[in-house]
């Protein structure tokens, strides 16, 4: 038994033939196999290369986000619906969103202090609030930062996202509240969740 034990452990390098590892500091596991890469699971697919110093990421899902957003969201979005006035293809895309983010699960619960801020803002004069409105956008990437993995919160933010450059005034500001309301409106209608 013992002649066996030797055996393997000469065969191996002295190394166990698992050749994956648990890291004690949490998640990251070091494939031996991989040439000194390690894989970090919180990076959501990466890789980081440590022949290189840790400094550079390769993607290992093809250059493409895992739960990707339809296209067409990005591409038929106007600025116009946000600098001049609403037309009927917003209402159009609002009812798109809207039920794709009802579909995907995005519950009132994960915009509510967002929506609520937008909508202190709007009681007041925009530009007294201007400051509580550029701070909405990295308060929406935490939201998102805490639930990475839900489409319909990507495409909240990238919506918040298309639109936060072109609010610039009072009037920009009420157009922009318009569309989320439209939006969420249509978000409940299918279904959105509390």
């Amino acid at each position: 038994m013992q002649d066996y034990q030797n055996k393997n452990s000469q065969s191996s390098g002295g190394f166990s033939r698992n050749p994956q590892r648990q890291d004690a500091a949490g998640g990251r596991q070091r494939d031996d196999s991989s040439g000194g890469r390690q894989r970090d699971n919180s990076t959501g697919g990466r890789q980081r290369d440590n022949s290189t110093g840790g400094r550079q990421w390769n993607d290992t899902t093809g250059g493409r986000q895992q739960d990707e957003i339809p296209r067409h969201f990005k591409d038929d979005y106007k600025p116009q619906w946000i600098t001049s006035a609403a037309d009927n293809a917003l209402v159009d895309y609002a009812e798109k969103a809207g039920k794709f983010m009802a579909r995907k699960e995005l519950t009132n619960s994960k915009i509510r202090s967002i929506y609520g801020e937008i909508k202190r803002i709007q009681m007041s004069e925009f530009e007294k609030e201007k400051s509580a409105f550029i701070l909405l956008k990295p308060k929406v990437a935490y939201a998102l930062g805490r639930d990475e993995k839900n489409e319909g919160l990507k495409l909240f933010k990238e919506i918040f996202d298309l639109c936060f450059p072109y609010v610039t005034n009072q009037n920009s500001f009420q157009n922009f509240c318009n569309f989320m309301e439209a939006i969420l409106a249509y978000h409940k209608a299918y279904g959105g969740k509390d």
